[in-house]
């Protein structure tokens, strides 16, 4: 026979155990979180600390915190293991066809042209060239400026009537004859001059020595220029230099002014230097710069003192011999040029165009001039 009391604890023992057991299963699972936690720790100082070993000197942005599994790729970035199966991602678009080379195709632009040294016939032909003769004979081709305006007659207006030339524009004569003097030209009637049809006349004023460096008036030139003046021409002057040097030069200038102060000129003042046939001459030491400084110290002292210039030469000393662009932009030019056209391809006012002349009223021969300008007139 039990007791109340020990019936009471028997009914009791059954849902004891399954407390019991209960408890020690959470305990386990725990226990089992906490180890875990603890060996992934271990893993993630471990990567800590062979990143430090390997790059000691990391930068603070390398320290930051990373989400939880961020950490073991930016480990394996470091470390230079990092491969595109570690990021899933990667695998979205990945084509696994093949890898086809493309083998570039050859270039098919033309291979250089060998350059073409052109002809003497087509550098005669392309308007775009000029020759000159150089004092040693020697020819070469110039490239024609764009910078120095081009002589715009039409030599068809020209006519020609015994031995005197005459320019017509629209039906009308624009033009003006001269003939040039000197004391080689002898004795000259200049009313008889006149009365051929000759409007002025270019006198030789002076020279300077080709050898000597000496200046020198012109024997005839006060002569000439006192009857040409009574005979009612126009009178221009031209003068022969040497000189090598800019003072030499406005020297030679200065002696033309001095010896035309008593007398009042339309025509031009001309510069005419020259190399010496058959003879060394003082110039011959001058490159280009220097007997383009030459002219230009002249030409530049005369427009100062109020006299209308212009610059002498034939094609091969005006384009051979001078800087064109220094000169030819800045001075009218007198064309010394036998040809019935002239293959100078710039500006020119002035044009002797026939040499060795017998004209009317003058000894010995000389020269025709014609005038595309009346410096009258200016």
């Amino acid at each position: 026979m039990r007791l109340p009391e020990e019936h009471e604890e028997r009914g009791m023992g059954t849902p004891v155990v399954y407390t019991i057991v209960a408890v020690s299963v959470l305990i386990l699972a725990i226990l089992a979180i906490v180890f875990f936690t603890n060996t992934r720790q271990r893993g993630r100082n471990q990567a800590r600390n062979r990143l430090a070993q390997a790059t000691p000197s990391a930068s603070p942005e390398r320290d930051m915190e990373f989400a939880e599994g961020q950490e073991d790729i930016e480990t394996l970035y470091r470390e230079h293991r990092l491969r595109s199966e570690d990021l899933d991602f990667w695998d979205m678009d990945r084509d696994d066809s093949p890898l086809v080379i493309v083998e570039p195709s050859p270039s098919t632009s033309p291979s250089p042209t060998p350059s073409h040294e052109p002809t003497e016939e087509e550098l005669a032909a392309d308007g775009e060239h000029v020759k000159v003769t150089l004092k040693d004979g020697t020819e070469k081709w110039l490239e024609i400026s764009k910078k120095i305006p081009l002589y715009t007659y039409d030599f068809t207006n020209i006519k020609i009537t015994a031995g005197k030339m005459e320019y017509f524009q629209d039906g009308e004569k624009n033009s003006r004859l001269g003939v040039e003097l000197s004391k080689e030209s002898g004795n000259v009637d200049f009313e008889a001059l006149k009365n051929s049809g000759v409007d002025f006349v270019m006198l030789k004023l002076g020279s300077r020595g080709y050898e000597t460096g000496l200046l020198t008036l012109d024997e005839s030139f006060v002569s000439n220029i006192t009857k040409a003046q009574e005979a009612g021409l126009e009178v221009g002057i031209t003068f022969f230099s040497q000189a090598v040097t800019e003072a030499e030069a406005q020297e030679e200038a200065k002696f033309v002014v001095d010896n035309l102060t008593p007398y009042k000129i339309n025509y031009p003042v001309a510069y005419d230097m020259e190399y010496i046939v058959n003879d060394t001459s003082r110039i011959e030491i001058l490159g280009e710069k220097e007997k383009t400084d030459m002219a230009e110290a002249f030409l530049s002292y005369m427009e100062k003192e109020g006299y209308d210039t212009i610059l002498y030469g034939n094609k091969n000393w005006l384009l051979g011999e001078l800087e064109p662009e220094r000169l030819l932009t800045q001075y009218d030019v007198w064309l010394n040029d036998q040809s019935p056209i002239p293959d100078y391809p710039y500006q020119f006012r002035m044009w002797k165009y026939a040499v060795r002349q017998k004209v009317n009223g003058v000894e010995n021969e000389t020269s025709y001039i014609i005038s595309f300008v009346d410096y009258t007139r200016r």
